[in-house]
């Protein structure tokens, strides 16, 4: 995705929550190598799909660059841990945290 191509990944974990069928890739059933050839089958004979979907929303690649991965985590378990200044670490709400609130 940070690449600017389509995204082909197994509809599990997280990945769901990263990739939007339709618009910046799309999504298999974890192990069905079938329906994963299919996807990829797709996307090499529509040319305009692939385009289409390699622009990817810039904000979901931002959202999730190790810096801030990281250190969502690092505040996080410094939160947990009870540290009083671990709120103040975490920013304000990255998408992939959810529903728009703070992390708590």
């Amino acid at each position: 995705m940070a690449g600017g191509g389509p995204v082909v990944a197994a509809g599990a974990m997280a990945l769901p929550h990263l990739v939007h069928p339709g618009r910046d890739g799309c999504l298999f059933p974890p192990g069905d190598v079938r329906a994963l050839a299919e996807r990829l089958m797709e996307l090499l004979d529509d040319q305009a799909a692939r385009r289409r979907r390699g622009e990817a929303d810039p904000g979901i690649v931002s959202d999730h660059d190790i810096h801030r991965t990281l250190a969502t985590f690092e505040a996080l378990y410094v939160h947990a841990a009870g540290h009083p200044a671990a709120l103040t670490a975490l920013s304000p709400s990255p998408s992939h945290l959810g529903d728009g609130k703070r992390a708590r």
